[in-house]
């Protein structure tokens, strides 16, 4: 299978030609062509000369302009400074490295991580950027390593105190890539995301379940899961405590319903009858048999989702 083509990057910044500039230059030639064929005598070839003595002047005086910076073209003045307005402004920090880890370009955002370092001489690379734990070096470690072999990598690293901004600690989000340059081959791009809220989020999200998992580990009635096989994918503790099972040691789908029902009541869990789509809940009277000790006779409260067709 052949690799698809990369997609050409969409560049309009490019301005176009200046009109009035070039036809005062045809005017010119076409003046001092008119002056050498109608003027008599020396005066034409005067014209001539003085027509091509200005161009010359003014090719030396762009050509030095050029070389000292204050001469840019159009297009490539259009197309950087519209780049750069969209790195500048990003709410990731973004910075640009060559191959001996000096830093070529860095935003805004990043400069603030780096402690609004005030000329690219007093920022830090991402590999100084980031300390304090164990944990952190290794994590920046690996991308370091990913960017001296070519590769792209993404690692997330909680840095002590915060880059910038109130707090105790934040998260952040660390990725880098090779940059493709012809200027600077082997020039490396790191961009570093604060995911604090983001984590945050993960964080309540993960407590609420697990406060939603002791309140039911806790409750005063048995509740367990079962998939189509009869095999048993979840028990709480109030279950598992009827039945003699440590529940620490119970495994998903290593207990069968048939091991903790007597008789047919196994097989009844299986008999649901109703429309595809449905929710049906049905009651059953049932004895549960502990590992060790008497029956144990309790109503079943069975509830099953049916597949749609």
């Amino acid at each position: 299978m052949t690799e698809a083509p990369k997609a050409a990057a969409v560049d309009r910044a490019d301005r176009t030609s200046s009109p009035g500039v070039l036809a005062l230059v045809l005017v010119c030639l076409v003046a001092a062509v008119a002056a050498f064929i109608w003027l008599p005598g020396d005066y034409g070839r005067k014209a001539v000369s003085w027509t091509i003595a200005g161009f010359a002047v003014v090719g030396v005086f762009g050509l030095l302009t050029y070389a000292f910076g204050a001469l840019q073209f159009a297009a490539r003045s259009g197309r950087f400074d519209i780049a750069k307005a969209v790195a500048d402004g990003n709410v990731d920090g973004f910075v640009v490295t060559d191959k001996h880890s000096r830093v070529l370009y860095a935003n805004n955002t990043y400069r603030a991580f780096s402690g609004g370092a005030p000329n690219p001489a007093a920022i830090r690379p991402v590999e100084r950027l980031f300390t304090g734990a164990p944990e952190i070096s290794e994590a920046i470690y690996r991308l370091a390593q990913a960017a001296r072999a070519g590769n792209r990598a993404v690692e997330e690293v909680r840095q002590s105190p915060p880059l910038s901004g109130p707090g105790d600690a934040a998260w952040y989000r660390v990725r880098v890539r090779p940059l493709e340059s012809e200027t600077n081959p082997g020039a490396t791009l790191w961009t570093v995301s604060d995911v604090t809220r983001e984590r945050e989020r993960h964080e309540s999200f993960f407590q609420d379940l697990q406060h939603a998992i002791d309140y039911l580990d806790h409750a005063p009635a048995g509740f367990f899961s079962a998939d189509p096989d009869g095999s048993i994918v979840y028990m709480n503790a109030t279950l598992a405590g009827w039945l003699g099972y440590d529940l620490a040691q119970f495994a998903a789908k290593r207990l069968n319903l048939s091991e903790i029902i007597v008789g047919d009541g196994a097989s009844l869990l299986s008999v649901v009858s109703g429309r595809p789509g449905e929710v049906a809940t049905e009651q059953l009277d049932v004895d549960l048999k502990p590992r060790q000790g008497r029956l144990m006779p309790v109503r079943l409260l069975h509830r099953v989702a049916l597949k749609s067709v």
